[in-house]
């Protein structure tokens, strides 16, 4: 239980396109105006998860190949997505695209591929097999999707207000994209040690 939550926690602090705009509307409108937004992630998580556990499940009984050829597909989809990030200046802003609906931050995060990652390899075996695994697990994902979400706005709210000029959002999608491909990393490597054992 205690490795299922720190690989967890890992993998949900990590910058990525959800987190960062969870930091953004922090530091634009504050906590108050942004908080139902860790409540709108929760929800497109437990969605995902859900989609993502029985799709692999289905995988793995009847096609293990195909589930390390997603698992792969997944790395990879990060490495593009960092390799992006990292091209993007995002020096001219677009006022309009500050403010985002509830609807489009769930769908932001329902193609998140955190999801695919999180079923990938950090759920319990049993996690989609059996109703008190299944449970147990969208549980414990809630109870740190939701503590996770709170800190990324609560650190950006503490920019509300400040002087920004050293925070912009091509650091931010620097940063963002170091921390996306370190994590891809890890996983080819995992995934690769899997193949070959």
């Amino acid at each position: 239980m205690l490795a299922t939550v720190s690989a967890l926690l890992l993998l949900l602090l990590a910058p990525g396109p959800t987190n960062t705009l969870l930091f953004r509307a922090g530091v634009l409108f504050g906590y108050r105006a942004s908080w139902r937004l860790v409540l709108v992630e929760c929800l497109a998580y437990l969605l995902q998860v859900s989609a993502w556990g029985v799709a692999l499940q289905y995988l793995a009984a009847y096609s293990p190949w195909a589930l390390k050829l997603t698992q792969l597909v997944a790395a990879c989809y990060l490495l593009y997505i960092s390799f992006k990030l990292w091209q993007r200046n995002s020096g001219d802003r677009d006022p309009g695209r500050d403010r985002f609906s509830g609807l489009y931050f769930f769908w932001l995060t329902v193609m998140n591929p955190k999801g695919l990652l999180i079923v990938s390899f950090i759920a319990p075996a049993n996690a989609f097999a059996t109703l008190q695994g299944y449970t147990g697990f969208m549980l414990t994902l809630a109870v740190v999707v939701i503590p996770v979400g709170t800190a990324w706005i609560l650190l950006g709210s503490r920019f509300e207000g400040l002087q920004k000029a050293w925070l912009t959002p091509l650091r931010i999608n620097r940063v963002t994209s170091v921390a996306i491909c370190c994590f891809a990393t890890l996983m080819m490597g995992r995934l690769a040690d899997s193949v070959f054992h």
